[in-house]
């Protein structure tokens, strides 16, 4: 894929934006990818926090570059189902993505302007459950983390820079 100098100037001042934005809104769990929360993460966060239930992003989330959604995902969001009520929320609109997550019986909010209010609390509707009781994952510090931590919700980012950086810190040590 080519990129234009604006698409990477564009990209550029994303990520700075996104960097300091980190800086001031915390998530509560900072992961890689969505495959770290196996069976015994999601039974140590819901005895944790008490949480019975998950409001999850698509795009770099559960996929990456607007692709279907990869094989291991499709079986972690098997297991997410099986342990706690989910329901994905998305800025954008997938019809691909509805018929889905339609098939597994998982609720779609598409066009839900994160990180407003409403259609958080719609999720939560949807889930029959107040916000302290449900979790929210997603890549985006803006729309899904800081979202979440204003309606009182528990936060999962999914950080695919953290290996980055741990290799990086762990390199400054050994010098």
């Amino acid at each position: 894929m080519n990129n234009t100098l604006e698409d990477l100037v564009i990209k550029r001042l994303c990520d700075i934006v996104n960097y300091s934005l980190s800086k001031i809104i915390k998530p509560d769990i900072e992961i890689e990818s969505v495959n770290s929360l196996d069976r015994e993460a999601l039974d140590k966060i819901k005895e944790k926090y008490g949480i019975e239930g998950v409001i999850l992003d698509i795009d770099d989330t559960l996929r990456e570059d607007m692709k279907s959604i990869p094989r291991c995902n499709e079986e972690w969001l098997e297991t997410l189902k099986s342990e706690l009520k989910v329901v994905v929320l998305s800025n954008g609109i997938d019809e691909k993505i509805q018929k889905f997550l339609q098939e597994k019986e998982i609720s779609y909010i598409g066009f839900a302007m994160k990180p407003l209010k409403r259609s958080f609390n719609k999720a939560c509707k949807i889930m029959n459950l107040p916000q302290d009781k449900v979790l929210v994952i997603g890549d985006s510090i803006f729309c899904d983390i800081h979202g979440g931590n204003r309606n009182n919700m528990k936060t999962v980012r999914i950080n695919k820079n953290i290996n980055k950086k741990n290799i990086n810190e762990s390199e400054r040590k050994e010098r």
